[in-house]
């Protein structure tokens, strides 16, 4: 279910399309998020512009999402070996 939306950040209202409840449901609480960040930033660096501020906010979920995409890389990683590791017990389980 493909749905528009307009959400409300940084001063700006901008339109989503929502492919799912879900999708909206994360659409609209990232928005939230971003507002909040905003303001606790410009609280923190009352001198700054709301393009400056928005650089913050984009570097910082940039780094975070980079962090993220590291770990799963390592957990994919495991995972594979794990898998690797299980087959060849079972295939020494078998041989017995």
């Amino acid at each position: 279910m493909k749905r528009e939306i307009t959400v409300p950040t940084l001063g700006g209202i901008y339109k989503f399309t929502a492919n799912s409840p879900d999708d909206e449901e994360i659409i609209r609480k990232v928005a939230k998020a971003v507002n909040g960040k905003a303001e606790v930033l410009q609280k923190m660096y009352p001198g700054k512009s709301e393009a400056e501020i928005s650089r913050m906010i984009a570097l910082n979920e940039g780094i975070k999402a980079a962090r993220v995409q590291k770990l799963l890389e390592n957990i994919e990683g495991e995972a594979g070996m794990l898998q690797k590791e299980l087959e060849s017990y079972l295939e020494n389980i078998v041989k017995i």
